[in-house]
């Protein structure tokens, strides 16, 4: 079982994308889609991507990586082409699990019957909820998915 952890547009925020870390500590790999705006060397730990707020960084606009046999594509979720024709800029792309940021806002759903489009929403500044999100992406030995909707600041656990 391979544990990826997603989260998107931290905005200057760095404590919780360390928080993150610290709780989801047992992940294989952690994402970030974006708008981090902070220096690039605080990012070490993630495979990142760049977001239309990262003006000076050396991060990719777009990444592209293989796990478990599944082809994903991380960007921001900016780019003009998918904001007006999302299944054509998916397709063309023809990713197996397609991530993005920008829009402050969970989502998961699927494009072209084929690819699953996850949006971590915002730790930080969510425009969907009063609380902020982040993503849980399991892929199984045999390619099975499974995404869970995590919630920042976390709640307090019962005793």
């Amino acid at each position: 079982m391979t544990k990826i952890v997603i989260i998107s547009d931290t905005h200057g925020s760095y404590q919780p994308i360390l928080d993150v870390q610290t709780k989801e500590y047992d992940a294989d790999y952690y994402f970030h889609l974006g708008d981090f705006c902070i220096p690039d060397y605080l990012m070490s730990q993630f495979l990142t991507v760049k977001g239309n707020n990262d003006f000076s960084t050396s991060f990719p606009n777009k990444k592209d990586i293989v796990i478990n046999g599944l082809k994903i594509h991380l960007e921001h979720g900016h780019n003009y082409e998918f904001q007006i024709n999302r299944n054509n800029y998916v397709k063309n792309i023809d990713p197996d699990i397609f991530l993005f940021g920008h829009t402050h806002r969970f989502y998961v759903g699927t494009v072209n019957n084929k690819t699953i489009l996850i949006n971590p929403g915002s730790l930080t500044n969510p425009r969907d909820d009063v609380i902020g999100s982040y993503a849980i992406l399991k892929i199984d030995d045999n390619g099975k998915i499974s995404v869970e909707k995590k919630e920042y600041p976390f709640k307090k656990e019962k005793k």
